[in-house]
């Protein structure tokens, strides 16, 4: 069974106790515990809950679905990279592309499954690749892509744009983003 540690439910489970009665409708019985039970950011849970909680959150949040993730993806990148590990940002200004992958380096600290891969085909233009997450999910993927976006912006990117180019969901040995910027 795959793993995330802590730090990756913390939001969510502020969120959904900030909306107690909701969250008991829109989570599993069995994951009711989560708003109750202290949450340790250095503890291991099952991914799968992860995944369930990311569901009742944004079932919870309103507009539509795509943007709901996306914009989950923008604000874990920011409370990332202007919190708990702002230090990444030190030197990065001006290259975008060192931002991002210092903060997809988190990945592994974060999932026992999946690693990430960037690759800058030139300024301005780089390809992300996530291989072997064991819980690979529409909305992992839509998280992932505001966070990118948000990662290259926060490193100094103007004009961002991130597009899903292959998912595994739809069959695709990994997913994959292409990104855009400005150089």
């Amino acid at each position: 069974m795959s793993k995330a540690k802590g730090t990756t439910l913390v939001t969510l489970v502020k969120f959904l106790r900030s909306q107690r009665e909701r969250a008991l409708a829109a989570l599993p019985p069995p994951l009711h515990a989560y708003l109750d039970e202290r949450i340790h950011a250095s503890s291991w849970y099952p991914e799968a809950d992860l995944l369930s909680l990311m569901r009742a959150m944004v079932a919870m949040m309103p507009g539509p679905r795509d943007a709901v993730l996306a914009q989950m993806g923008v604000a874990l990148a920011r409370e990332h990279l202007e919190g708990i590990y702002g230090h990444l940002k030190l030197d990065a200004q001006g290259d975008p592309a060192t931002l991002a992958r210092r903060s997809f380096a988190l990945w592994g600290s974060q999932h026992d499954t999946g690693t990430f891969r960037i690759d800058v085909e030139r300024p301005g233009r780089a390809l992300l690749e996530v291989r072997d997450y064991a819980l690979p999910s529409a909305e992992m993927c839509g998280i992932l892509t505001g966070y990118l976006g948000e990662s290259l912006r926060l490193g100094g990117a103007v004009n961002v744009r991130v597009a899903k180019q292959a998912c595994r969901l739809d069959g695709h040995e990994v997913c994959s983003w292409s990104a855009q910027w400005d150089a």
